[in-house]
């Protein structure tokens, strides 16, 4: 019994000398997700310059799942902000995108990572009127938050099995 109650009272003391540093992580995941989301919003309106104005000059751009001639066999991989806007702003300018439009399914922080589920809408201008090329994948991001700015970004896209076609446009 003697042990038990020993046990019982080293739980209580660590409970009550992790909760104040729990409590700190709480805030910091619930400030990167606020952050994150602010973020994500722009980068689903192809809002570059908003999402620049949040990224750390020395941030990290990742896509090791993106497929393409002038990808590696490791995808996008960018290092520093000025290297994933360019990157963003040639896609822009050669694909003209209307929004990326995500839809998360299942959004968490934890270590002021803030991971996003759910799909991309990716929506084209055509030729035809009253269409639009739609362009629809799983997709995860994976946003890292420190000091109030986005320090990592990382996309995972299924572009092997994407829904895609033209729709009409709304």
């Amino acid at each position: 019994m003697t042990h038990f109650l020993s046990l019982a009272g080293f739980a209580t003391g660590l409970t009550l000398t992790l909760a104040p540093a729990l409590s700190a992580q709480d805030d910091t995941n619930a400030e990167a997700e606020a952050i994150a989301r602010t973020y994500m919003d722009h980068y689903s309106a192809v809002d570059w310059d908003a999402m620049e104005a949040m990224l750390a000059a020395d941030m990290v751009f990742s896509d090791t799942t993106a497929q393409g001639e002038s990808y590696g066999p490791d995808g996008i991989q960018e290092d520093g902000r000025d290297a994933m806007m360019a990157t963003l702003r040639e896609f822009g300018e050669r694909y003209h995108p209307i929004e990326l439009g995500f839809e998360w399914d299942d959004v968490f922080a934890s270590n002021s990572r803030v991971v996003f589920i759910g799909h991309v809408n990716a929506l084209y201008p055509t030729q035809s009127e009253g269409q639009v090329f739609r362009w629809r994948s799983r997709q995860v991001s994976v946003i890292t938050v420190r000091d109030g700015q986005v320090v990592a970004h990382q996309d995972f896209a299924n572009y092997a099995a994407p829904e895609q076609g033209l729709i009409a446009a709304d």
